[in-house]
C-alpha cells in the first residue's frame, strides 16, 4: 500500500514563476525516515529539497535539507523557500508587517523574518551567523583551469578565499561578465584543488558592478554535492556580504544593502538581497532575503 507524501514546488529568489531556484517542500515529513527523505530528494533532483517536521514545544519547526546526494546542515534558498511556504499556508501567522519565526536547521536555530503588505506575504529574510574566514588561495592558475578561464580573468586585487556562515564556499573574484559567462567546471581540475580526505568546497564566482550602486552578479558550482550549477545560493550570498565588507567593497557602518543577481546564464534569473550591519564590538550582522513564487503541488508515493 502506497503512502502519499505531499509537497509544494516553489521558485525561490524570484517573484515570477519559472525563474529563481527550484525547491520541493515536503510539508508533512514526520513519518519519513532519513533514507526516505534522501530518496525523495534524489527523485526530485533539485539543488535541495526540504522536509518539515511538526512544531516542537517552543513552536519552532525542524527543517531538514537534502541535496540529491546528502543532507545539508543549512542552506539559504531552502530556508527562505520553506519559510515562504509555511507563511502562505498560515503556519507562520502574518500578525504584523514584520514577523519573526525560528526554524531548527542542522546548525541549530535560525531566525527568519516574514514581511507582508496589506496582509499579503511580500518578502522573507534569513539571519546568518557570524562569518568564518578560511584559507586564502594563491593558486590562480589552477583555479582558473578548474573554471575554464585564464588566470588573467581573475582579479589580483581581491583574494580567493574560503568564507562560511554555516556552509563554506571558495570566493573567486572575476574581472568581467564575459569571463563569468565563460566559466565551465572542469571536474578533474576542481577535484585536484583539494587534498585527499579534504572536503571539496563549492566554488562561487562573482563580478561586481563598475559604477553606481554596489551590486554583484554570480555563479556557483557544487558538482561534488550533486549540483552542477545553482541558480541562486543564499548560503553563499551571506558570506559574500562578509567578504565584501572585509575587503572594502561595501561600508557596513551602520548598514549596507545590495543585490546579487545569479542564474542568468542558466536561464533562471534570481535576485538575492543582502544586508550587512556592523554591530557594537565590530562583528557583522548579516541577513539575506528575497521573494518566491509557488508553482505547483502534489504527492510522492512511497
Amino acid at each position: 500500500m502506497f503512502r502519499k507524501t505531499p509537497f509544494i514546488l516553489v521558485d525561490v529568489f524570484t517573484s515570477k514563476p519559472f525563474g529563481g531556484n527550484q525547491l520541493a517542500v515536503f510539508t508533512d515529513a514526520a513519518a519519513l525516515s532519513p533514507s526516505e527523505m534522501q530518496e525523495l530528494a534524489h527523485e526530485m533532483n533539485f539543488s535541495e529539497s526540504t522536509f518539515v517536521m511538526p512544531p516542537d514545544s517552543s513552536g519552532a519547526r525542524r527543517v531538514r535539507i537534502f541535496t540529491p546526494k546528502h543532507e545539508m546542515p543549512m542552506a539559504g534558498h531552502p530556508t527562505v523557500g520553506t519559510t515562504w511556504v509555511l507563511a502562505s499556508r498560515g503556519e507562520i501567522a502574518l500578525d504584523s508587517k514584520s514577523v519573526d519565526a525560528t526554524l531548527q536547521l542542522g546548525i541549530g536555530p535560525v531566525t527568519v523574518t516574514v514581511e507582508s503588505r496589506g496582509g499579503k506575504l511580500d518578502f522573507v529574510w534569513m539571519a546568518h551567523r557570524e562569518p568564518e574566514f578560511g584559507v586564502k588561495r594563491d593558486d590562480r592558475e589552477r583555479i582558473a583551469e578548474a573554471l575554464g578561464i585564464t588566470a588573467a580573468d581573475i582579479r589580483d586585487d581581491l583574494p580567493i578565499q574560503v568564507v562560511s556562515t554555516g556552509f563554506p564556499f571558495i570566493f573567486v573574484p572575476v574581472r568581467t561578465l564575459d569571463a563569468l559567462a565563460k566559466c565551465s567546471p572542469n571536474l578533474r581540475a576542481l577535484a585536484a584543488l583539494f587534498k585527499a580526505g579534504e572536503p571539496r568546497v563549492a566554488t562561487y564566482m562573482f563580478v561586481v558592478n563598475g559604477s553606481g550602486e554596489f551590486s554583484a552578479r554570480s555563479r556557483m558550482f557544487a558538482p561534488f554535492d550533486g549540483v552542477a550549477e545553482d541558480p541562486a545560493t543564499g548560503s553563499a550570498a551571506a558570506p559574500f556580504g562578509a567578504y565584501a565588507a572585509t575587503y572594502g567593497l561595501i561600508k557596513p557602518a551602520p548598514k549596507a544593502s545590495f543585490l546579487i543577481q545569479q542564474g542568468v546564464e542558466m536561464g533562471r534569473p534570481s535576485e538575492i538581497r543582502v544586508e550587512v550591519a556592523r554591530k557594537d564590538g565590530g562583528a557583522l550582522a548579516i541577513r539575506i532575503g528575497g521573494r518566491c513564487a509557488i508553482v505547483g503541488e502534489g504527492s510522492m508515493f512511497l
